[in-house]
């Protein structure tokens, strides 16, 4: 009995002691339980700390994200393989000197960085090619608080024309641009001050320019004191664009003794229709016409070629795109550059004309391998002269575009 009565004790004193024991650890050390809660409290500040600085870090990087999500770099190269009946090459850099009928070379390799910013806009485009290192494009453009309206200022396309205001010459359906806008346009390129922009379906561009563009004797130097207006505005309906272009101005040509100034003038006139008419693709037909009077080049010491003289040419082309990595391409034009010549004569050509045909083969992205075909003819001519003036051409083209 007195055994049992100890046992109930002792079980019943349990309780009490652990309260004792937690009432101990209660009045422990008070220094380390504070030193305890600082500790907590420092690595608490240090983890914000460190939050903020990441928070910082991000919105540098944001911020330089944003920079060069306005800076865009694009470029292409164009490697061909050229054979022709003459040796008198219309794109070999060096026709004259070249030792046969063919030949590999560099037709463009170009690099642009535009940078487009809130209110402004600035590019530059190099063509780099074994012939040497040009700037083709280097203007900047103030935007108008319109929206779609620009100005721009510096070397830039002449705003003339389907093949040159509109088509880039990495999409050139024959690789090439007719001759009727290689005679009139030469080379694409001005010195000038234009006003852009768009409306609806409506759109412009108009200034004014050097006007012996890039072409001339000193490239990006005026060859006179004169100053050409040239402007395009067109039209977009989706299936059917289109557009007129207008050229006015004048040149002088200091080479001569008297310093004869003459006309400098284009008219132009281009329409696009977009098709599905057959189910391997869409199928597009284009034609453009342009009525001119002295051509550019670096004759005359830059005053152009054919001072005076009044022509005209014109261009007709289909497309055929076949499933969507092969196009075909035909083109048919003609170009009379001076509506004056004399038939009489024994060796005199007046029109020229020319069929042409391409086919674009599309490989991965950004590449295309194009052949190309070209056969001149001699149309309005005199009775001693062929219709075949023997330059059949053909381009075997590798392009590679980022």
């Amino acid at each position: 009995m007195n055994r049992l009565t100890a046992v109930l004790a002792a079980i019943a004193l349990v309780p009490a002691l652990a309260r004792a024991q937690d009432a101990a650890a209660e009045q422990q050390d008070p220094a380390a339980a504070q030193g305890a809660t600082e500790e907590s409290s420092f690595d608490a500040s240090a983890m914000q700390g460190k939050v903020d600085s990441l928070a910082e870090q991000y919105a540098e990087t944001k911020t330089d994200v944003a920079k060069l999500k306005k800076l865009k770099l694009s470029g292409y190269v164009q490697g061909r393989y050229a054979w022709q009946e003459s040796a008198a090459a219309d794109f070999n850099t060096t026709p004259e000197s070249a030792p046969s009928q063919q030949g590999f070379f560099v037709r463009r390799g170009r690099f642009k960085a535009t940078y487009d910013a809130d209110w402004s806009q600035f590019a530059v485009q190099l063509d780099a090619t074994p012939a040497g290192v040009s700037a083709k494009e280097a203007f900047a453009s103030i935007k108008l608080p319109w929206k779609g309206f620009a100005v721009d200022a510096g070397l830039q396309l002449f705003p003339f024309g389907y093949e040159v205001a509109v088509r880039s010459s990495s999409d050139l359906d024959l690789l090439e641009r007719s001759a009727v806008t290689r005679a009139y346009i030469a080379d694409e390129y001005d010195l000038g001050v234009a006003l852009r922009g768009a409306y609806g379906i409506m759109n412009f561009k108009v200034g004014l320019f050097n006007g012996n563009g890039v072409a001339a004797k000193q490239a990006g130097v005026d060859n006179d004191q004169r100053k050409d207006v040239i402007g395009r505005v067109g039209f977009d309906l989706g299936m059917l664009t289109g557009g007129v272009s207008g050229w006015y101005g004048t040149t002088v040509n200091y080479v001569a003794s008297d310093d004869p100034d003459y006309d400098r003038y284009r008219l132009g006139a281009d329409a696009q229709l977009f098709l599905d008419l057959v189910p391997v693709g869409g199928t597009a037909l284009k034609g453009e016409y342009i009525w001119g009077r002295t051509t550019l080049s670096d004759k005359n010491g830059g005053a152009g070629d054919r001072l005076g003289d009044t022509g005209h040419g014109w261009y007709a082309l289909v497309t055929q795109n076949v499933w969507r990595w092969n196009q075909l391409a035909v083109r048919y034009e003609e170009f009379t550059p001076d509506h004056t010549v004399d038939l009489t004569t024994g060796t005199a050509v007046k029109t020229g004309r020319e069929i042409q045909a391409a086919l674009h083969t599309f490989v991965g992205e950004g590449g295309k391998i194009s052949l190309a075909w070209y056969h001149p003819m001699n149309g309005d001519r005199a009775s001693g002269v062929s219709s075949d003036p023997k330059r059949d051409q053909f381009i075997v083209q590798a392009q590679a575009k980022f």
